[in-house]
């Protein structure tokens, strides 16, 4: 069971990062000279690259979670080529009821087909010349 946390439990961090925050746009601060507009843009995308951080590492710990239970019988074997298709079958494949997969809630936009890509990278043989012969 996943451990929650009110919102109370949270403001001695928040006081903390508005105290180190607070004497970068005081006067005089390195972001003093900027217009509100701009520090307010400043803020906006600092917030932005903390939430895209958050929802990564997330994916990570609850992927990680995932494997550890699932592979705890193999531990001790070596078997990085499955693990890999499981990771690329858990971005790519499994959706979630609203349609969207890991891949997608991650980068953003629907990332190409992976069949599609592994077609193109994959060098497949001619057609033979003649049928085989039968016996």
């Amino acid at each position: 069971m996943a451990l929650t946390r009110t919102v109370r439990d949270g403001e001695p961090l928040r006081a903390l990062a508005e105290q180190l925050r607070a004497p970068l746009f005081d006067p005089g601060g390195v972001f003093s000279a900027l217009s509100p507009e701009a520090q307010d843009q400043l803020h906006d995308e600092a917030k932005r690259l903390a939430a895209v951080f958050q929802r990564s590492s997330s994916t990570v710990e609850g992927r990680n979670g995932y494997l550890s239970l699932r592979h705890h019988q193999l531990r001790g074997l070596d078997l990085p080529r499955k693990r890999e298709c499981f990771t690329a079958m858990h971005n790519f494949f499994l959706t979630r009821p609203d349609g969207t997969t890991a891949a997608e809630r991650f980068f953003g936009p629907k990332p190409r087909s992976m069949f599609e890509a592994i077609l193109e990278s994959v060098e497949l043989p001619p057609a033979p010349l003649s049928p085989p012969r039968r016996a």
